[in-house]
């Protein structure tokens, strides 16, 4: 029986402590755990594998080459991201495990375009959970995620009336339903503004989120909602749980956590930056300062269960197009170091916002012992150097330290140094030690 032992300060259930975490390689599982006389050193924190719920791996089943229109979404696609470069992405950001999204030109609406897609998303070293599409005739076929999309345009898998779409969750009743809330009639009220955030303002997510409540209550749905981006929206959501049997769950990104706008232009951390706008379009898109510093407490306090990065991984060109969405994989854990330093969180609660919390919104978890490090439980951990930051390598920064594995080849964290590294991901008992050395290979 093969083994691997391991010594760090361990982020446990009950406190971060010096800790010898042995490890059966063979069944991918924590063997035994034991206080540690030493460790090799006290600023390499070891946390439960760190789980992303919300991931855009643009891969979807390949189609037949004679239809040339869906032919060419695929290749596209591919261009930005694969089920495998998006899980060496993962894995270069202390991921151990994520959850991708259904925005495919053919929805995973049914059993048989599921299990397609999810024999594709085997090339992913990093284990991949799997949401199914929503869509106008579809039907819950097994207790999964499934993926609401409301946006101005009908499509196969968005919904612009609010009519249809409650006419198609009365047959979801007890499923878990995650929704991308903004309001189709107040987006489309506010088209004619020329900035993007301007276009998608916070009272489309607010009415979104009220409507979404409602129909919650009335057909018992296990929901959760995404990308949670204001002030209004998470405190109607808590009101709403201070009465609800079953909760109604949140998740927030790192732009959202980061970024800020008004009408002089962007800040990051609070500090004005000088930044190109199509960069940090993203919907729901980068809000007020504010609304930035209420997420955090929100995060921090509970309010908000989870991190999420929302990794959309568009080409710059099609960013400079105007297409939303920012890549967040291969610096997810490094963030988490920021929101350490510079935000005050306890390494307990980074646990629990990207370790146990994703367990059990996702629930039933296919490993539910997953999500925390005691005895028994999948042997998968994300290594933190909190002392030694995260610059983005890029051509003409040959000091940094972290090569991007997103095919997308782009971060909106290029320019910023984010304090603490991930130096290793272990995943069922793999570890993946994380190279240094340049590779111009991987990077635009």
């Amino acid at each position: 029986m093969d083994k691997m032992e391991l010594s760090y300060l361990a982020v446990l259930p009950d406190g971060v402590k010096s800790t010898r975490v042995v490890v059966d390689t063979d069944r991918g599982i924590i063997e035994s755990l034991t206080p540690a006389s030493a460790v090799q050193n006290d600023s390499l924190i070891l946390f439960p594998g760190f789980i992303d719920i919300h991931v855009h791996a643009r891969e979807f089943p390949r189609p037949d080459h004679k239809n040339k229109n869906l032919f060419e979404k695929w290749e596209n696609a591919c261009l930005k991201e694969t089920f495998e470069t998006a899980g060496k992405a993962a894995i270069n950001g202390g991921i151990t495990c994520f959850a991708a999204m259904p925005n495919d030109p053919v929805a995973p609406d049914n059993e048989l375009r599921f299990r397609q897609k999810s024999l594709l998303s085997e090339s992913s070293e990093c284990p991949v959970i799997l949401f199914a599409s929503i869509t106008l005739t579809s039907e819950p076929w097994a207790n999964l995620p499934y993926k609401v999309y409301l946006d101005t345009h009908s499509s196969q898998s968005g919904f612009s009336s609010w009519s249809d779409l409650e006419g198609v969750l009365r047959r979801y009743r007890g499923q878990r339903v995650f929704f991308h809330a903004e309001d189709p009639r107040v987006l489309i009220n506010n088209a004619g503004f020329t900035e993007h955030w301007k276009r998608r303002p916070p009272e489309a997510e607010i009415s979104a989120v009220e409507r979404i409540l409602e129909i919650t209550h009335k057909y018992g749905l296990i929901s959760h909602i995404c990308h949670i981006s204001t002030t209004s929206a998470v405190e109607s959501i808590s009101c709403y749980n201070k009465q609800a049997t079953i909760k109604v769950t949140t998740e927030v990104t790192p732009h959202h956590l980061f970024f800020s706008v008004d009408e002089v232009g962007y800040l990051a951390a609070g500090r004005r930056i000088e930044i190109e706008p199509y960069i940090l379009n993203c919907n729901p898109p980068i809000r007020s300062e504010e609304d930035r510093q209420y997420m955090i407490e929100a995060l921090r306090s509970g309010e908000i269960q989870a991190l999420a990065s929302d990794h959309a991984p568009h080409l710059l060109s099609e960013k400079m197009a105007g297409a939303p969405g920012m890549p967040h994989l291969d610096t997810l854990g490094p963030f988490a170091g920021w929101l350490i330093h510079d935000c005050d969180f306890d390494c307990q609660r980074i646990a629990q916002i990207l370790s146990s919390e994703p367990v059990r919104i996702i629930s039933p978890f296919p490993d539910p012992k997953t999500g925390s490090i005691q005895e028994g439980f999948k042997a998968s951990f994300s290594l933190l150097d909190l002392n030694r930051k995260t610059i983005v390598r890029r051509p003409n920064n040959p000091t940094g330290n972290l090569n991007l594995f997103t095919r997308c080849c782009w971060s909106p964290f290029q320019n910023i140094s984010l304090p603490a590294h991930v130096t290793k991901t272990i995943i069922g008992g793999r570890s993946f030690d994380h190279r240094l050395e340049f590779d111009k290979t991987t990077i635009a």
